[in-house]
């Protein structure tokens, strides 16, 4: 239903569009330079006054970047008997999604030799009409993403035949811990979370799509204890720990959270529900803005708050078994409209980033702090005028992403993981040259990438109502 070929338009439609070397335009009116100019101060020496962080689902970077000149990654894998098997390409519609459950992580990772996913069980298969246990291939966890499908993420990550073009990649950002997308979220604003899995029990809200404070009374989750290798403990999926926005409504700093609905399949990731004072308290109205959609307005209208979180459409997340493959077109319509206000793309910095690795096979073991291992790798895009171009290959977490905007706005810390992670600051570079948007307007504009992509068809399909994860 949601096959969508995102992919298809690819490197040729953007051959000519990738041929500007012209610095930024200028923005268009008084209005947009007032706007450029409405908002916080940001610290000093940074050109930095909108951070975007974009949050897809499900993939490592042996999966989605295989192959990415300059990137760590691999043609092989290995099995949990020692046993080396190519990986074999796969597309995002593919229909099978591994488990990927914390103690299904933990199997694929067996104590750092990361060889267990041959032993990992199928989580979904939709085309399996009939119900019941998935039959996927044998070793299917073994696969990775065709780069005719990634093109464009692969383009703003700074290659695909464009010397010179686009911006930063890392290679070496790894998951906060291994989890699936219900605590994966939970780091990404707080830095840290309780719960180990997604939750469970009467009224389980992986049917209903309902995972935080507003999940079933019945509602249940397997949470850490002091250490990784601490038994689980089980707890109810609503918590009350501080986390970025608290920060910045301290300092004064306008941020969104651009999500789904509550009860619906988009909501089911909507991280903000799970903080208990922000759920019940004005930030909730305020910040978390549904559908996730409504971005497209506030990039356009030169609204945008200062720090955006924003999570994808059902079809568009890239998660295993969603039968489509709308992640890439999805986050390149946030670009192109980013682009399309001059005075905000020269003065932001956007993050794609994606929530846990899905259970996809990935060969790099992850690094350990005090409490324990790491989750596994996850791809990271760093998008600016200021970024770059180039494959980091130092160790960053969703910390680094919380530690860059406390930084850039003198937060402070939430003394989590974002105090013991870097600031990403290989990353950027404030004093070289703007890079230029990718695409020449006269060759690829707005106009055509929204008769294919417009942002109806994005609501529409954030419609959609089957649960985005349902790992136990």
């Amino acid at each position: 239903m949601f096959r969508q070929a995102a992919a298809t338009l690819g490197c040729a439609a953007l051959l000519c569009a990738c041929s500007s070397t012209a610095a930024p335009t200028l923005p268009r009116s008084p209005a947009d330079v007032l706007s450029a100019l409405r908002g916080p101060r940001p610290a000093a020496g940074s050109p930095i006054k909108h951070v975007i962080v974009v949050i897809q689902e499900n993939r490592t970077v042996d999966n989605l970047f295989n192959g990415f000149p300059g990137a760590d990654t691999v043609a092989h894998g290995l099995t949990h008997t020692g046993k080396t098997i190519a990986l074999q390409s796969e597309g995002l519609e593919w229909q099978y999604d591994p488990s990927h459950t914390h103690g299904n992580l933990k199997l694929e990772y067996d104590g750092g030799k990361m060889d267990g996913f041959d032993e990992d069980p199928c989580d979904a298969d939709p085309l399996n009409l009939a119900g019941g246990p998935c039959h996927p291939p044998k070793n299917f966890a073994y696969s990775f993403v065709p780069p005719s499908e990634t093109t464009w993420y692969w383009l703003l990550a700074g290659q695909y035949g464009f010397a010179g073009k686009g911006y930063g990649f890392s290679d070496h950002t790894f998951s906060s811990r291994q989890v699936p997308s219900f605590p994966g979220h939970l780091y990404l604003i707080a830095g840290q979370s309780l719960a180990a899995d997604d939750p469970f029990g009467a009224g389980e809200s992986g049917l209903t799509a309902i995972w935080g404070c507003d999940a079933p009374p019945g509602a249940r989750v397997n949470e850490f204890g002091k250490k990784y290798s601490d038994p689980l403990v089980v707890g109810r999926p609503c918590y009350d720990f501080k986390t970025i926005g608290d920060l910045m409504d301290a300092k004064g700093i306008t941020w969104k959270y651009y999500t789904g609905a509550i009860g619906t399949d988009d909501g089911s990731v909507s991280a903000y529900d799970a903080i208990k004072h922000i759920r019940d308290g004005s930030d909730w109205k305020k910040n978390v803005v549904t559908p996730m959609t409504g971005i497209f307005a506030d990039l356009s209208n030169g609204t945008l708050p200062a720090v955006s979180f924003v999570t994808p459409p059902f079809p568009a997340t890239d998660h295993g078994a969603t039968l489509s493959a709308g992640g890439p077109a999805w986050v390149m319509s946030l670009y192109v409209a980013l682009t399309e206000n001059p005075s905000l793309y020269g003065s932001t910095a956007m993050f794609v980033t994606w929530d846990d690795s899905g259970g996809w096979y990935d060969h790099v073991a992850p690094p350990k702090d005090s409490f324990g291992p790491l989750g596994f790798r996850v791809p990271l895009i760093a998008i600016s005028p200021y970024a770059r171009q180039k494959v980091s290959h130092n160790v960053h977490s969703f910390g680094s992403i919380l530690h860059y905007i406390e930084d850039n706005w003198n937060l402070g810390t939430l003394g989590q993981q974002d105090a013991h992670s870097d600031d990403l600051a290989d990353m950027f570079n404030y004093k070289q040259t703007p890079i230029p948007p990718l695409a020449n307007w006269g060759h690829f504009d707005r106009a055509q990438f929204e008769k294919r992509y417009p942002p109806h068809y994005w609501y529409e399909a954030a419609r959609d109502t089957r649960p985005i994860d349902t790992d136990q």
